[in-house]
């Protein structure tokens, strides 16, 4: 007996740190290659934004340099679930990604936004 693979295409959001040490040009690179990622595994970004350098609450040692600061960007990506082991294997191996987070996004309730839309009205 085959138990069924789960075939769904969900939304997952993916927060990714790059050293602050790199060039706007390796910056570009990087985000470049993280888009080849998610087309190498049939994923597709839904939304990017790019958050910008802060400083890190502690230090980060990687290849043996310690990193204070870090640039921080937050994608937005839809995959088949088969699909994102794969694809997270790969972004970890990515030598200029300091740190990763890979989530499910959360589905948006309609209701909590017409309850906070009537507090407002209310208001």
């Amino acid at each position: 007996m085959e138990i069924p693979v789960d075939k769904r295409v969900r939304q997952y959001e993916l927060t990714y740190l790059v050293p602050a040490t790199l060039t706007s040009d390796e910056l570009k690179q990087v985000e470049i290659s993280v888009e080849k990622l998610v087309t190498k595994h049939k994923g597709k970004v839904v939304s990017s934004e790019a958050w910008g350098k802060k400083t890190l609450a502690y230090a980060i040692k990687v290849g043996g340099k310690r990193h204070n600061e870090a640039v921080y960007y937050h994608l937005v990506l839809e995959f088949e679930t088969t699909q994102t082991v794969d694809f997270e294997k790969d972004i970890f191996l990515t030598q200029t990604i300091i740190r990763h987070l890979l989530v499910i996004a959360e589905e948006k309730q309609e209701k909590v936004v017409k309850k906070e839309a009537e507090v407002v009205s209310a208001a």
